[in-house]
């Protein structure tokens, strides 16, 4: 048997044998099981998008600040909050913004044993506005709509997860991006074209605290030219291989390489590393607390 079958084999066969463990998330792709109620979660992400083909590319770096709580059984509300830097320090292109907060709200109205269908919603408060307006339309342009540029944002997205095994999830996405108009100093404003998000992530809990995740991220915008600098870049396919471990209770690690696949995305970043930890706060009596 080659080594990558057996693997995947060892994999299949561990599945219906583990549980829902607090690493129960993908990565990027919205999960269906929400935050327990009266449970907060808090959170600190790291993410570089890095090595762009095109001759505007960039590299960014977003650190991102957030918190999840669980308001009832089925439905949380979280927010976020992100500080930027643009290229590499010491280079004439290095710059730094506050970037935007986005506040959502999911309802999972569905949740049995083996599907899951909820809703998911978001408004992004261009909080960072005044800092984004202060850097040079030439480096504003080369920043991917979808990290923090000073604009109003909204997001509709269907979430649905299928549980073939108490263990191996597959989670599906399709929503609508609404993106506000770009500010850009003295120079023309600029609005940007909104996008259909799709995406598909599968991921398999190894053990009660370590999950592998593969996800597949796409968004497609409605014109081909998606900033001042990105003329033809449409369509972003990516794909986002990760894992999540808990590395002492209620402290889970993650970490993930995304690839960009589509010539679009490749132009603006090739790859996107991410890290982060998340810290679980249980409020709710000993009683009423259910467990993953």
């Amino acid at each position: 048997m080659r080594p990558l079958t057996a693997v995947l084999a060892a994999l299949l066969a561990a599945a219906p044998l583990a549980s829902h463990a607090r690493p129960f998330r993908a990565m990027v792709t919205r999960t269906a099981e929400t935050t327990n109620p009266a449970n907060l979660e808090l959170g600190l992400r790291y993410q570089g998008f890095l090595a762009g083909q095109g001759l505007q590319a960039l590299p960014y770096h977003q650190l991102s600040l957030g918190v999840r709580f669980g308001l009832l059984e089925g439905l949380e509300v979280n927010a976020y909050g992100d500080f930027m830097l643009l290229g590499l320090p010491g280079s004439a292109q290095f710059d730094t913004y506050l970037g935007d907060v986005p506040v959502g709200l999911q309802w999972t109205f569905l949740d049995t044993k083996v599907v899951a269908i909820g809703l998911w919603g978001r408004l992004t408060l261009p909080a960072g506005v005044a800092s984004f307006e202060a850097l040079p339309s030439s480096l504003t342009d080369r920043i991917p709509p979808a990290l923090s540029d000073g604009t109003w944002d909204g997001e509709g997205v269907l979430v649905a997860e299928i549980r073939p095994s108490r263990a191996f999830r597959v989670m599906l996405n399709a929503g609508y991006l609404y993106y506000g108009v770009r500010s850009r100093g003295p120079d023309a404003d600029f609005d940007i074209p909104d996008a259909i998000r799709y995406d598909v992530a599968i991921t398999v809990n190894i053990t009660d605290t370590f999950l592998l995740g593969l996800e597949g991220i796409g968004r497609s915008h409605l014109d081909r030219q998606v900033t001042p600098a990105w003329t033809d870049n449409q369509h972003q396919l990516e794909v986002v291989p990760s894992i999540r471990l808990e590395i002492i209770p209620d402290l889970v690690l993650e970490g993930a390489l995304g690839i960009a696949v589509s010539p679009d995305l490749r132009q603006m970043y090739l790859l996107r590393a991410l890290l982060g930890f998340t810290y679980e706060l249980d409020f709710a009596p000993s009683g009423s607390r259910r467990g993953r």
